[in-house]
């Protein structure tokens, strides 16, 4: 009887033995080669191609080997995965527009203020309620990371006393970002078409006066040397830029989308803002330009006109305009804007 029960035990020990060297034996699963194109205006050594690099490791959790590939111009990057030849692209939320307009209007004009309103925006974003709204035709953001406020960089601090002295005045600003040459007209100032690649340049060597960047831009372009000794920096966020993964969504699985925004939510969004704050803390404190009272009023106002104007044109989605004006009242309900009837209605 014990002999038999030994012999039960034995043989079951050397099954489940046989099981467990079995499955180590299987092999992984099969994994589906996709592409990845980042746009860096550093390039592969960038803090945006890098804070991408553990979304790329967990990715193969999901079964999804990515090849990944470093541009330093947006606009390639852009046409490339336009073109199929990147099955995900990592762009700003200001060239995003073009495939999700819900997503892209994220970065708007003077849409946000603080990396807590932005946060804030990009939680609803993520959640599965705003799962339709990140769709748009072929394309879908699956996944938004902050990159920056976006502030007016001048060869002088004289231009930044007043909207007066910003009249007149030469502004780079990217051919394809209406809203920057439609703040440029409100402004008074005279925009001068630029590119990634040539809106550096053309503020380090007077070719334009002014000039609308990140803070990362700072070193990341070498604007320091346009700044000179005389330069400033207004200290009034122009905008929040972000950074949006767009897929053609044909080639992810279903359900991909609102597993990857949710993941990159939780897992990239703090790790991602602690590399802009720390490119914020690189401007030197000479530079900083006070926008308070009147001067603060009078910005407001007029990025309220511009959004205004563009969302008369179609050029933002309502329902993000929308969110975001919410947004800022919800942080400041003194704000003249929270009664008004602008950008759809009163929030207060």
């Amino acid at each position: 009887m014990l002999s038999r029960k030994i012999s039960s035990y034995v043989g079951a020990v050397a099954v489940g033995a046989a099981a467990l060297l079995g499955s180590a034996m299987q092999p992984a699963a099969a994994q589906e080669t996709r592409s990845l194109c980042i746009y860096d205006p550093i390039g592969a050594n960038g803090f945006i191609y890098q804070s991408f690099q553990d979304y790329v490791v967990q990715a193969r959790e999901w079964g999804i080997k990515f090849n990944t590939r470093a541009y330093t111009d947006e606009a390639v990057a852009a046409n490339d995965f336009k073109a199929g030849k990147c099955d995900m692209v990592g762009i700003t939320g200001v060239r995003a527009i073009h495939f999700v307009q819900f997503a892209g209007s994220l970065d708007m004009a003077g849409g946000l203020q603080t990396y807590e309103q932005e946060k804030t925006a990009i939680k609803v974003m993520s959640s599965p309620k705003a799962a339709d709204l990140m769709k748009e035709d072929d394309y879908e953001v699956v996944g938004v990371v902050p990159l920056g406020k976006a502030f007016l960089f001048a060869r002088d601090k004289a231009y930044l006393e007043s909207l007066d002295t910003v009249a007149g005045k030469k502004i780079a600003v990217m051919s394809y970002d209406k809203q920057a040459s439609t703040l440029a007209n409100v402004a008074g100032a005279s925009p001068v078409g630029a590119s990634i690649a040539s809106f550096g340049p053309m503020f380090n060597n007077g070719s334009v006066d002014l000039a609308y960047a990140p803070s990362f831009a700072y070193n990341a372009l070498e604007l320091y040397k346009g700044l000179g000794e005389k330069g400033g920096i207004a200290d009034f966020v122009l905008g929040m830029l972000s950074g949006q993964l767009v897929v053609h969504q044909d080639k992810f699985p279903d359900g991909f989308g609102q597993k990857s925004r949710e993941w990159v939510f939780n897992n990239m969004y703090d790790s991602t803002l602690r590399r802009v704050e720390s490119a914020d803390s690189d401007i030197p404190d000479k530079y900083w330009v006070h926008i308070s009272g009147e001067r603060d009023k009078n910005y407001r106002e007029m990025f309220r006109n511009t959004r205004q104007e563009l969302w008369d044109n179609g050029w933002y989605n309502h329902r993000m305009q929308h969110l975001l004006k919410k947004i800022r009242c919800s942080s400041d309900s003194g704000l003249a804007e929270c009664s008004q009837d602008s950008e759809g209605g009163p929030v207060n």
